[in-house]
């Protein structure tokens, strides 16, 4: 009888022994629930901080432009309209690139120091916001950077010599002309420039492999038709950056009537 008593009595304590140990294990499981919970938040918290932190995509481009340094030569691009926001182009070079040929500076390695830093959005015949700010400009130096337009400077003749030239004068005129690019001109000689953009794609440029001409666009409408071509300018036709003197206001194009 009294071995039976004992049996009863460590089953009993058997029983609350599992108990406790399964109320344990309970409450270890709602605090491990109670840690992923606090875990995937914490996660989603550093994915938004590194999302917001993070800077805007970079795409950088080097070109080098040879040909003479007595003359700029064209680079040009196509800014992205108001779904993308505000574009940014920055044209930099660092002092002293290029400066153990030294093809600006004969006597030392500092060549020329550029920063041109610009803001914009879409393209002259664009129904955007259509302007181009020059937000920050430093050379030093050397000059090295002439003739910024949100149009590009350049000459115009017509694509069908049967029909009118588009914006009227007369052919070969160099001005802010072109209805379908921006862009500078970049002074030659054997220098190297960095373009830095926050969206996709290259620019053009000339390389100064040769003088002639490089054609940007052309287009043709049932009554008149153009083609916008680009040709190095001469050191002493230099026009420098002007730097906005009103931040964000909008300057918009007023294409020239056909």
């Amino acid at each position: 009888m009294a071995l039976e008593q004992d049996i009863a009595n460590l089953i009993q304590s058997t029983d609350a022994l599992t108990a406790v140990v399964d109320n344990k294990a309970q409450q270890l499981d709602n605090q491990m629930a109670a840690f992923d919970t606090r875990i995937a938040k914490k996660e989603q918290d550093v994915d938004k901080f590194i999302q917001e932190a993070m800077p805007e995509t970079r795409y950088v481009q080097d070109i080098f432009i040879g040909g003479s340094k007595d003359y700029f030569y064209p680079v040009w691009w196509a800014m992205n309209g108001n779904a993308a926001g505000v574009s940014k182009v920055t044209v930099a070079r660092h002092y002293s690139w290029n400066g153990d040929t030294r093809p600006l500076n004969s006597t030392s390695g500092h060549q020329a120091a550029l920063l041109l830093e610009l803001e914009g959005n879409a393209t002259p015949w664009s129904g955007n916001a259509n302007f181009l700010q020059v937000k920050r400009f430093h050379e030093r130096y050397n000059p090295t950077v002439s003739h910024t337009s949100f149009a590009m400077y350049c000459k115009r003749e017509k694509a069908d010599s049967s029909l009118d030239l588009y914006g009227g004068g007369e052919e070969g005129a160099f001005g802010a002309f072109c209805a379908t690019r921006s862009g500078v001109y970049l002074r030659g000689g054997g220098l190297t420039y960095r373009i830095i953009k926050n969206w996709k794609g290259d620019v053009n440029f000339h390389d100064g492999a040769d003088m002639n001409r490089r054609n940007i666009y052309e287009t043709t409408s049932d009554t008149w038709s153009v083609r916008w071509y680009a040709e190095p300018i001469p050191f002493a036709e230099r026009l420098a950056p002007t730097l906005s003197s009103i931040p964000y206001a909008n300057h918009p194009y007023t294409p020239p009537t056909a």
